[in-house]
């Protein structure tokens, strides 16, 4: 006789968790401890969506009681996130304290179900903190004379204080990001990545933050939220292609197509990742181009004419260079192992590729604006291709050899 199907389940206390009879899950939820359960760490953020209550909550992997839910939850890992690995809780406390993870609930009124716990576990990520390096500015003073080293004077005892990890600078990588399947496309993976974000946005000590190899669902996550993120500072807003930079036959492509010192103050200050950073300011640029003059909206009659539309094309031209420039520099590997023809035939058609790209993005955004909702979730590193879906439903576009 076959048993019933067993649930993986957390008790209230958090002290034990396991492959259960349904039976004993329910005796488990039904405990009258169960309803005076909180997440540990400390509450982050709270926000309402659509009616609906969200908490979010950040401990240290370093805490025992983080520590034990995480043992207890990553078992979801290698089943979400393809080629995903567990975190080993067994190594020292000093490397246990670079990770930091974020647990994003429900929290419903004890009015409708006061014996229960409030809070239903929607999904995690965590966060690792690597150092970041730093070159040292020489002084901008010519060196002095060298005075002679007498031995006295090096007969002292140089002693460092103990300093914690989270005293230095640091790159904070998002390493693993699980949405329940039940609460896709609901705009959780904004929520929480968001959350995140707004975290080590306001930390002094992270320089940059990283994602740790993304499918292509989070990359179309990770870009609208991006956007729309920089699209509040007015400063980003501002940023036009200059139209006066003219391009040569031969040669490099001019370094004034857009005001790159602006542009790094931007991203220093929004602390995103330069390439991710840029890939952003492209789409930021191509919405400024109208209709009929993309490459990939030929087909639509232009809106602009004479002049106006001149002045467009050569804007656009422009856009193209800079796109290309970045292909090329990302790609360089690559694409200098091939003949001159072969690597102008590659690189037009990766940048047709990411312009198809952006423009679905800038879509999707535009919806989402338009709707006032967050885009859908997103798990991890990689997912099978039915999951790969943007909000509406429509399957992500498949990505260019060159990014």
């Amino acid at each position: 006789m076959r048993t019933p199907p067993a649930f993986f389940r957390l008790n209230a206390n958090d002290t034990l968790a396991a492959f259960e009879k349904s039976s004993v899950y329910d005796a488990a939820i039904s405990d009258a401890s169960y309803a005076n359960w909180k997440p540990p760490g400390e509450l982050w953020q709270s926000m309402e969506a659509d009616g609906i209550n969200y908490e979010i909550w950040k401990g240290s992997l370093a805490d025992l009681a983080v520590q034990q839910l995480v043992k207890r939850i990553q078992i979801l890992i290698p089943f979400f996130i393809e080629g995903g690995t567990l975190i080993d809780l067994g190594d020292p406390d000093s490397s246990l304290e670079r990770w930091t993870v974020f647990f994003l609930y429900q929290k419903k009124t004890r009015d409708l179900a006061p014996a229960l716990s409030p809070y239903t576990f929607v999904g995690y990520a965590t966060v690792y903190r690597y150092f970041y390096y730093q070159a040292v500015t020489p002084p901008s003073s010519s060196p002095t004379k060298k005075q002679p080293i007498h031995k006295d004077a090096t007969d002292f005892d140089l002693s460092f204080p103990e300093l914690p990890f989270s005293s230095f600078p640091c790159r904070s990588r998002i390493s693993q990001f699980v949405i329940l399947p039940p609460f896709h496309k609901g705009g959780n993976g904004s929520r929480l990545y968001n959350s995140v974000f707004d975290y080590y946005h306001q930390e002094a000590q992270t320089i940059e933050i990283t994602v740790e190899d993304p499918n292509e669902a989070f990359d179309d996550l990770r870009d609208i939220n991006d956007l729309a993120r920089l699209r509040k500072l007015p400063e980003f807003t501002e940023i036009r292609i200059n139209t006066k930079a003219m391009p040569r036959t031969k040669g490099l492509v001019p370094r004034d197509i857009v005001d790159l010192e602006a542009l790094e103050k931007i991203r220093a200050k929004t602390k995103i990742a330069p390439r991710q950073f840029h890939r952003v300011v492209e789409m930021q640029l191509l919405s400024k181009i109208p209709p009929g003059v993309k490459q990939t909206l030929i087909h639509q009659k232009p809106t602009i004419t004479g002049a106006e539309l001149k002045a467009k094309q050569h804007e656009y031209h422009l856009w193209q260079l800079l796109c290309k420039q970045r292909l090329y520099r990302h790609n360089k590997d690559t694409l200098i192992q091939l003949d001159r023809s072969e690597r102008i035939e590659k690189l037009e058609q990766a940048l047709g590729s990411v312009e198809v790209d952006y423009d679905r993005l800038l879509e999707a955004l535009k919806k989402r604006d338009g709707k006032s909702t967050s885009n859908g979730a997103s798990n991890g590193k990689r997912l099978s291709s039915e999951d790969e879906e943007m909000e509406d439903g429509a399957p992500a576009a498949k990505k260019a050899k060159f990014t």
